[in-house]
């Protein structure tokens, strides 16, 4: 079972942490690939972590300790015009109580002051610190696993704020120690309500030759259904009600005839057998068969032109209806009950 920081990433039989090699082919896997189209896979990640630098690329994450932190005010706001909604509703976040915090789940207590979140002094933010959020873009996540209560907390358009503190534009939270998934229809940091850093690629998994877990990645919005299958919990709206587009949330693998060449690097190859056993899902609408990973010098040069030879039509959809009719599967959990 993957960890960080001394914590588990969600329980052992957890379905980001199962084995998918053995399920059938979902019936619509032709279709699926027929709207992915023919792309190679492309590693959204890179070996600089200067936050400062053009090649900053990947999502970073930060481990704390909440018990010995002076926690961060948040303002729910955004100078982007685009974003005219109160993302709180189905946000996550903290308020001072005992010495202590609670969760504010959603984030709308009113009588409250402003709403903290477990930053670090200054947070590795994806795509770098914008210190003039006049000029917003990008999707500038900041994920924190707080190692004192194993708790992971992810944030959205992430900003330092004028008012002191940071301003964001959506937050989540995760008792790593549950499989409970977020209310059906609440999004997260992520557009299928999908915690981030649990289904990133890290440089040290890949190294030790073998990743735990599944991956996500992303494809174009206008191919994902307007609907989203379990274990995603939201949906985008930008593609249409067609049966012949993935709905957000699916399940593809790397197929399991797919030669993965001895030659290849320790880190490659853990890589595409992670894509074989545990599989990665439509997390987010983005470019066609991106698939994130964290900012490091630790990965090796060869991933990018060894993983990135694989195409996509070596993918295939997962159907995950013999895990829905198993006794005791519920909904609203990512627990896979046993056979």
């Amino acid at each position: 079972m993957p960890a960080i920081g001394g914590c588990s990433i969600f329980p052992a039989d957890h379905l980001f942490n199962t084995a998918v090699d053995a399920l059938p082919v979902h019936p619509a896997s032709s279709d699926y690939l027929a709207t992915l189209g023919d792309h190679p896979v492309h590693l959204d990640l890179g070996t600089t972590v200067d936050m400062a630098s053009d090649s900053y690329w990947g999502i970073p994450y930060d481990v704390v300790n909440g018990d010995a932190l002076a926690w961060t005010h948040v303002h729910y706001r955004s100078t982007d015009p685009g974003m005219d909604w109160d993302p709180r509703a189905e946000s996550d976040c903290a308020v001072a109580s005992g010495g202590g915090h609670a969760i504010d789940s959603p984030c709308t207590d009113t009588s409250a002051p402003d709403p903290l979140l477990p930053f670090a002094g200054s947070p590795h933010v994806e795509g770098g610190i914008v210190t003039d959020p006049s000029q917003p873009y990008g999707d500038h996540h900041v994920l924190v696993l707080d190692a004192d209560a194993c708790r992971l907390w992810e944030v959205y358009h992430a900003y330092p704020s004028a008012l002191g503190g940071w301003d964001v534009f959506g937050s989540a939270t995760w008792d790593l120690s549950s499989s409970a998934l977020r209310p059906a229809g609440w999004t997260s940091a992520d557009a299928a309500g999908f915690p981030i850093l649990p289904l990133l690629l890290r440089a040290d998994e890949a190294a030790s030759g073998e990743i735990r877990h599944a991956l996500r990645f992303t494809i174009p919005s206008g191919s994902i259904r307007v609907g989203y299958t379990w274990p995603a919990r939201h949906l985008t709206s930008n593609g249409t009600s067609s049966t012949t587009l993935p709905e957000m949330g699916q399940l593809f693998r790397l197929q399991a005839g797919w030669p993965i060449p001895a030659t290849f690097s320790v880190q490659s190859r853990a890589i595409l057998q992670a894509m074989k056993t545990y599989g990665m899902y439509i997390a987010d609408g983005g470019s066609a068969m991106y698939v994130q990973g964290e900012p490091s010098a630790g990965w090796d040069d060869a991933i990018f032109s060894e993983v990135q030879s694989v195409p996509s039509s070596a993918f295939e959809a997962v159907d995950l209806a013999p895990i829905r009719a198993r006794a005791g599967w519920d909904p609203d959990s990512a627990r896979v009950p046993p056979p």
